[in-house]
């Protein structure tokens, strides 16, 4: 099959979606609004977030309900684009929706494992979850609900995720330093290999795309996890490169490992300010020499929402790179109306939560 005609009703779906995006203009009169019900009653005025808001009646809807409806509306965003698709790999497909689902449960097990009061208010923690619906493999609330290891084992039997919990418990016994970055990393290594290993079904062009998106963003969450273990943990540089994503896109096994024998945070950084990824290091570097962790962390997800960006002009609209500019894009979007809601309820200045902001370049 053709790719015009795989894409073809794709492309205009996308076309049309994507032309509902908030705009600057956008972003100032929310950050203009003095509390989440005015808002949310903006937001029901927009394009994009209209229909999911259709119903709700601002005055009443609590922020945990707003960021909720938020994020339902990105996941129906994923179910109409693949409707739209003549065809598609339903391996692939279904690495989509796990995507997902491994933030619903890292966010569970964190609070399973670390963040225990948010228990007590279960209700205000599922407000964080996408819901799958129907899609969905584990139950993220039931996780969370887990007061015990082998709770957390029992709610995940019978699902993929199963191995990858079991076998970080069992790494963490054998005094690996920080449990949850052992899962989240593994439960990142299962994705990725997960969603590569589908990819080859597919156009050889869109796995290309697939390889430079995806590793890509392999890469920045290896760098973010060695930035973090430098500034707060005191792991022995094999145990840290142990600890990474077997595979990237622009960083080499010999420079992972130069990064990992780094003496300090400061080592790092000049170190990371010479490789693959200097101008997103040195973006931060270069507006203040207290450089943490944070601000790293923000200057990479503004790498990769400029990435997406730039797949569309790299490989062509008629690839699975404007699927994936599209999701990116909805999702740093989403990041930062639920920041804005934050600088808003806490009382900050406009100039204060652009900070703070992924799309505000």
């Amino acid at each position: 099959m053709s790719k015009v005609l795989l894409y073809a009703g794709v492309q205009a779906k996308l076309a049309s979606m994507a032309s509902r995006f908030l705009t600057k203009s956008d972003y100032e009169t929310l950050m203009s609004k003095k509390s989440v019900p005015e808002i949310t009653a903006y937001l029901k005025g927009s394009k994009m977030y209209a229909n999911i808001l259709k119903d709700a009646k601002p005055e009443e809807l609590h922020r945990r309900d707003l960021e909720m409806r938020l994020k339902v509306d990105l996941v129906e965003d994923v179910k109409r684009i693949f409707a739209f698709f003549v065809t598609l790999n339903r391996h692939f497909a279904y690495y989509i929706m796990r995507m997902y689902e491994v933030e619903n449960l890292k966010l569970a097990l964190r609070n399973a494992l670390v963040e225990k009061e948010y228990k007590k208010n279960l209700e205000e923690l599922n407000g964080k979850f996408y819901d799958l619906g129907k899609k969905a493999i584990i139950d993220p609330i039931e996780v969370a609900s887990c007061s015990s290891r082998d709770e957390i084992l029992t709610s995940l039997e019978d699902t993929p995720y199963y191995e990858v919990v079991r076998n970080a418990f069992a790494s963490y016994e054998r005094k690996t330093a920080n449990l949850i970055q052992s899962i989240e990393n593994g439960l990142d290594r299962w994705l990725f290999f997960g969603f590569l290993r589908a990819a080859k079904s597919l156009d050889y062009d869109d796995y290309l795309v697939i390889k430079s998106i995806i590793g890509e963003k392999i890469d920045l969450i290896n760098m973010e996890w060695i930035i973090r273990a430098k500034a707060f943990y005191s792991l022995g540089s094999e145990e840290l490169y142990n600890s990474l994503i077997p595979m990237g896109f622009r960083l080499s096994s010999t420079y992972l490992h130069t990064l990992c024998d780094a003496k300090d945070l400061e080592s790092l950084l000049n170190i990371a300010s010479e490789g693959p990824y200097d101008e997103l290091i040195r973006s931060v570097s270069e507006k203040t020499t207290n450089v943490v962790p944070e601000m790293l962390t923000l200057s990479m997800k503004r790498y990769l929402y400029e990435s997406s960006k730039e797949a569309i002009s790299t490989y062509g609209g008629f690839s699975i790179a404007s699927f994936f500019h599209y999701l990116f894009l909805k999702e740093y979007e989403i990041m930062d109306v639920i920041t804005i809601i934050e600088g808003v309820r806490y009382n900050l200045e406009k100039s204060e939560i652009k900070n703070y902001l992924i799309t505000w370049i």
